[in-house]
């Protein structure tokens, strides 16, 4: 994995296996997102007083959270290549989930139905727990209290 600006002089087909989506696309969902950012920043000036500016430009913090969702590595992997600590790095995961969701609007159910889209980010990371559906008095004491 790369920081975006050695990514980007990649193949086409590269980008893609690495971020799941083409150049194009990830121009435009960094476009999107900026707006975003910038539209937030027109609503509430004062939230952002007294921060220390980012360290990673959009651009990368896109990348990371794309990739974090394609691969899932750990976040002490991911911090290492963009050089960022393990903490800031799962921060930036989550703010940018966040807003990679709020500004990609999807239609209405039927209108998704009638025209299907192009491109789409699935977040698959929940995943059912397989837990024993016979027998389960075999693994519950029935106790409930707290030891101490």
């Amino acid at each position: 994995m790369k920081p975006f600006n050695l990514l980007q002089h990649e193949s086409p087909s590269d980008f893609k296996r690495m971020t799941g989506l083409s150049k194009e696309d990830f121009e435009k969902l960094c476009c999107k997102v900026e707006l975003y950012i910038q539209s937030q920043k027109c609503i509430n000036p004062l939230r952002k007083r007294g921060v220390k500016p980012s360290k990673l430009f959009i651009n990368d913090c896109v990348l990371l959270t794309l990739y974090y969702l394609r691969h899932y590595p750990t976040f002490v992997n991911l911090a290492s290549v963009f050089g960022i600590s393990e903490s800031y790095c799962h921060k930036i995961y989550v703010r940018y989930a966040r807003i990679i969701a709020k500004s990609e609007t999807l239609p209405n159910r039927k209108a998704l139905i009638d025209t299907p889209p192009e491109t789409l980010i699935i977040d698959v990371s929940e995943q059912p727990i397989e837990r024993p559906i016979k027998h389960q008095k075999d693994y519950y004491s029935g106790k409930k209290k707290t030891y101490n």
